[in-house]
């Protein structure tokens, strides 16, 4: 592999699957067309369908798809269609049926599409892809789906992708202005995103983190997995009266942020595109994933300093502790790599030993 790598998303590598280009009754894998069989039939979108969506989304009959490319992605199902005009778009599946979703990523797709609307309505420029279409019933696809616009550029945690220092610096203080915008949007209660928006949020952060904490301990006993719960769950009681100083319910994009969802243009060196918006809360911003080690440019960005000591650094533990128990968690449910449960495993017990002596 040569050259520069452009991709629309952060996949869990950077392998595709093989090309699959569907046309009615017969699939061509590889240039080599047979017959679509069943067993094809149920980890690709029927194309017609697919067809229809696109046209009923574009408001064209003229749009017609010439390909179907199924990549590989954390979770959900993503293909990437190809439109006769030369454009592309993404059409995002929910996970198979046979995949152990957690607690928290039971809404995520619908969490997506109503995060792209939202960040539209209310004119908020960042660059998101827009929602073409959302379909809680899967309308002959077999599974809710998001139709959405396809982004170019490169993942920031794509190693051919070097950047010089400064270059990086410009990148991180981007992201900080970006996640900033984001957290301008506010709610009237605390919690998962969908659930807010339909009346059964919180009414304080603590009781919607306990909650949230709660939620993935319990995915973590439904696996019988080997965490310390009673260590965690007394570790963050002993703080938990330090979430009350969060008062305003922020938009919160857990994912947003990290290396694999920002997508960088080569030529200007420049933050392109930004995905992961189906893991969402209203809440702490501090809460994201990104605020992790960030650099003093990505501070400088979002407008605020690094939390260095006192209660604001003890919620970024708190913080850290949860974001531990879910990648640990996820190992088991959907197993990557061991290196990510390891280093998992020790940023959990770095952070309550942390707590511990604060």
């Amino acid at each position: 592999m040569s050259g520069s790598i452009i991709m629309h998303l952060p996949p869990i590598n950077l392998h595709i699957y093989p090309q699959i280009a569907m046309s009615y009754g017969s699939i061509s894998v590889d240039g080599r067309s047979r017959p679509a069989s069943p067993s094809a039939s149920l980890d690709s979108p029927d194309f017609s369908s697919v067809q229809r969506h696109v046209n009923q989304a574009l408001r064209s009959s003229r749009a017609s798809v010439q390909q179907i490319e199924r990549l590989q992605g954390r979770l959900h199902r993503i293909y990437l269609l190809s439109i006769a005009d030369g454009s592309r778009l993404v059409l995002k599946c929910r996970p198979s049926c046979n995949t152990r979703l957690l607690r928290h990523e039971q809404q995520s797709l619908e969490a997506e599409a109503r995060v792209l609307d939202m960040v539209k309505v209310n004119a908020v420029y960042l660059p998101l892809p827009s929602r073409l279409k959302y379909d809680p019933e899967g309308s002959g696809i077999g599974a809710p789906f998001l139709l959405r616009s396809y982004l170019l550029g490169t993942p920031l945690s794509h190693p051919a992708l070097r950047l010089s220092t400064a270059e990086r610096a410009r990148i991180d203080a981007t992201l900080g202005a970006h996640l900033r915008s984001l957290s301008a949007l506010r709610a009237p209660a605390f919690g998962p995103f969908c659930r807010v928006l339909a009346g059964t949020g919180s009414p304080t952060w603590r009781e919607a983190f306990l909650s949230l904490l709660e939620s993935v301990l319990r995915d973590a006993e439904d696996m019988m997995l080997s965490v310390p719960y009673d260590g965690i769950r007394y570790c963050v009681a002993q703080h938990a009266h330090l979430l009350d100083q969060v008062t305003e319910a922020r938009l919160v994009a857990l994912d947003a942020g990290l290396p694999r969802n920002v997508l960088v243009d080569e030529r200007s060196r420049q933050v392109c595109g930004l995905l992961g918006f189906g893991n969402v809360v209203w809440g702490d911003p501090a809460m994201a994933g990104v605020f992790a080690g960030a650099s003093e440019a990505f501070y400088e960005g979002f407008g605020q300093l690094p939390a260095r000591s006192g209660a604001e650094r003890v919620r970024m533990l708190i913080y850290a502790v949860y974001r531990a128990v879910v990648a640990v968690v996820t190992h088991y449910y959907r197993p990557q790599s061991d290196d990510e449960e390891l280093e998992a495993r020790r940023s959990l017990t770095w952070a309550l030993n942390q707590l511990a002596v604060v």
